[in-house]
């Protein structure tokens, strides 16, 4: 919550001093009060100041015992000061209009003035509490923002090497059966690694970048499983929309990954099957892979990526975002739905030259 303009330190003073203005005009427009002369207008003054000052001494000195939790202090230090005040400002002015007092009963006087003076100190309370409720919203929204800031960090920082470990895990097995494959595809790993670390730079990236990523890394994998697994993988292909929306980096692969991980392996006939769609603002991925019996049973997870994903979803597209996730007989769905931010609504975001 941002706080309004017209309630920061500066501006705050200006509302005060208006408010003691207008109370100084009304004083004056009193029948025992009014601005015919220099000397009435300098006797006006000095009232004005003294209520003023009053209403000030409450916030600077007395306010803060409220704040610490010493109740009973404030309100009997506040009944003080309200009787203390009423009492200077009744002596000043009988002295500064003794033909007027000598005339009225004091009692009604005394009165009128402990309500004067009453009137100001709540007055000037309520705009101090008032800027002291925005600011705490404030300060609140910035530690939570600052919290987040914190989390996605450490999440990126997990991401990252967790996608590392798994793709040159995936690629040892090549190593040992056909290594003359290894030099084309540790280039394209190097590809995808160079994209991981200038995007952990970034809180956003354009969906069409994430996208070539994402295919990118489906090209390695094929090149991986070779004819013994079928890959079908759809996506838009139209730049220009691609471009017009922003993503979170690598918010997408890890569901992506972790088909192929579970999906894939030694075993014929395995399949993984991706669709991404994009209607609207809406973006769609579908990720569907087989699960051998034989695989699930030798697999091991840390679920390092899923949780990770999950988190991140929760932190930045709270109430905006769907997961889904089924396990029938031999297969694993996975179902995620975003709301998109145009990227036309955010800073322009690209990542430097290769």
């Amino acid at each position: 919550m941002r706080l309004p303009t017209w309630f920061d330190n500066r501006k705050r003073w200006v509302w005060e001093g208006l408010f003691f203005v207008v109370l100084f005009v009304l004083m004056s427009l009193n029948s025992w009060n009014r601005l015919t002369t220099v000397n009435d207008f300098g006797r006006a003054l000095i009232y004005f100041l003294l209520l003023y000052g009053q209403a000030q001494f409450h916030r600077f000195v007395l306010f803060p015992f409220l704040f610490n939790q010493q109740v009973r202090r404030y309100i009997v230090l506040t009944t003080l000061c309200l009787l203390a005040g009423s009492l200077v400002v009744y002596t000043a002015n009988y002295w500064l209009y003794p033909e007027f007092y000598n005339r009225q009963d004091w009692r009604e006087i005394g009165l009128f003035h402990l309500a004067t003076c009453t009137v100001s100190l709540i007055a000037i309370m309520a705009l101090f509490l008032i800027q002291r409720f925005y600011q705490q919203q404030q300060e609140r929204h910035a530690d939570q923002l600052l919290l987040q800031e914190v989390q996605m960090k450490f999440l990126h920082a997990q991401l990252n090497p967790h996608f590392f470990f798994n793709t040159l895990n995936n690629l040892y097995g090549i190593s040992l059966h056909q290594p003359n494959r290894m030099p084309d595809l540790l280039m394209q790993l190097s590809k995808l690694m160079r994209y991981q670390v200038d995007s952990s730079r970034r809180s956003w990236v354009s969906l069409l970048q994430e996208v070539e990523f994402i295919t990118s890394y489906i090209s390695l994998e094929r090149e991986r499983v070779g004819n013994r697994c079928q890959i079908d993988y759809s996506y838009p292909t139209d730049p220009c929309m691609l471009q017009g929306y922003q993503l979170a980096p690598l918010l997408l692969i890890p569901l992506v990954e972790n088909a192929f991980k579970h999906g894939t392996g030694d075993i014929q006939g395995c399949f993984v099957l991706i669709s991404l769609t994009l209607t609207g603002d809406t973006l769609t991925l579908n990720v569907e892979n087989s699960v051998p019996a034989r695989r699930k049973a030798t697999v091991t997870s840390t679920g390092l990526g899923l949780q990770n994903t999950r988190q991140r979803l929760e932190i930045l597209y709270a109430g905006k975002h769907q997961l889904r996730i089924e396990q029938p007989p031999g297969r694993y769905k996975t179902e995620l739905i975003v709301q998109l931010i145009p990227l036309s609504h955010a800073q322009s975001i690209t990542l430097p030259a290769h």
